[in-house]
C-alpha cells in the first residue's frame, strides 16, 4: 500500500443465537491516509491495482492479528476477510504460522472467503481445504449473490455461510421470501454449514434471523465496529428475549412491511412479561 496509508482495525462482536453469547469478533479494515484521515474502505479497496491484491490483503491481515492479539483475553474467534485471489496465493502452512507468531490456536481464527472472482475455484477449494487441515476455519461471505452461491458452498465446505446483507433486506421486506428464508437456511444445514445473518440494525431484522433458524448474528443492533474488543452484556438478555418471542405463540403478520414491523415488534417486546419472555 502506499506509504502514506496505514490500515487501522475495528472489530464487531458476533453472537451464538444457540448460547445467546460472543461466538468471536470480525476484523474491519480501517484505512487511514498520512494525515490521519480516514478514508472509505471501498474506494481504497477498489482503487488497489490487481498485483497488489495478495500484499494489500497480507498487510490487512497482519494488522488484524497484531490488533486481537493485543486486546485479546481468550474469548471467541477473530473472523478475517480474504480475498479469494489472495487465499489461492496464500500456503495454508505459512497462514498458520503467521497466526502462531501472534500467540493463537489456529481453531480460534476464521477466514471469511469475499464474494469476488477466484479465476479457478478448484484452486480456491484446494486452499480452502489445506487450511481446514490445518484447524483453520472457513465462512463464505456474500450468500445469495453470483459467485457465492450453492455450487461454491457445495465445494469449499465451509464451516459457516454468511447470508449476504442485500438478500437478507429482500427478505425482511418481502413477505414471500421471508417465508422462503428459512428454507434457504435449511438448505445450508443440510450442507453441514453454520449460518451468519450480518448487517442486522434493527429488532424486527433480528426477530426475523432468529426466526429463520440462523446459528449466529451480527450488525449494528447488537454491537457497532468498534478499534477495541467490546461487547454490551445487555446483548445476551436481548437475544433470549427475542428467541422467546419467536417461539411463543404470538408471530408477527406474514405481509408486515418494515414499519408496520417494528411497530408490531414494539407491542411485543412492550408485552413481553405477559408472555413470559423476561424474567
Amino acid at each position: 500500500m502506499p506509504p502514506a496509508m496505514r490500515i487501522a482495525t475495528s472489530f464487531q462482536p458476533v453472537f451464538s443465537v444457540h448460547s445467546s453469547t460472543l461466538a468471536g469478533y470480525e476484523a474491519l479494515a480501517r484505512p487511514v491516509n498520512g494525515a490521519g484521515e480516514p478514508v472509505a474502505p471501498a474506494g481504497y479497496f477498489d482503487s488497489c491495482a490487481a498485483a497488489d491484491l495478495a500484499r494489500v490483503d497480507r498487510e490487512c491481515r497482519r494488522s488484524h492479528l497484531s490488533r486481537f492479539a493485543a486486546l485479546d483475553e481468550g474469548r471467541g474467534r477473530l473472523h478475517l476477510n480474504v480475498h479469494p485471489q489472495a487465499l489461492v496465493a496464500l500456503a495454508a502452512l505459512d497462514l498458520r504460522t503467521e497466526i502462531a507468531l501472534h500467540g493463537l490456536a489456529p481453531a480460534r481464527v476464521c477466514i471469511e472467503v469475499m464474494d469476488d472472482e477466484c479465476g479457478d475455484e478448484g484452486l480456491l477449494a484446494e486452499a480452502v481445504s489445506l487450511c481446514r487441515a490445518t484447524g483453520i476455519r472457513v465462512a463464505v461471505g456474500g450468500f445469495g449473490v453470483a459467485r457465492s452461491n450453492i455450487d461454491r458452498v457445495t465445494a469449499l465446505a465451509p464451516d459457516y455461510v454468511k447470508i449476504d446483507r442485500a438478500r437478507f433486506d429482500e427478505a425482511v421486506g418481502c413477505s414471500k421470501a421471508r417465508r422462503l428464508l428459512p428454507s434457504v437456511v435449511g438448505v445450508l444445514h443440510e450442507a453441514g454449514t453454520e449460518v451468519i445473518v450480518e448487517g442486522i440494525e434493527e429488532a424486527s431484522e433480528a426477530l426475523h434471523a432468529i426466526e429463520a433458524g440462523a446459528d449466529l448474528v451480527q450488525g449494528f443492533y447488537f454491537g457497532i465496529p468498534r478499534p477495541a474488543l467490546v461487547v454490551d452484556r445487555m446483548v445476551t438478555e436481548l437475544i433470549c428475549r427475542l428467541k422467546r418471542l419467536c417461539s411463543s405463540s404470538v408471530k408477527l403478520p406474514a405481509d408486515c412491511s418494515g414499519s408496520t414491523a417494528a411497530e408490531c415488534l414494539g407491542r411485543l417486546l412492550a408485552g413481553a412479561p405477559a408472555m413470559g419472555a423476561a424474567d
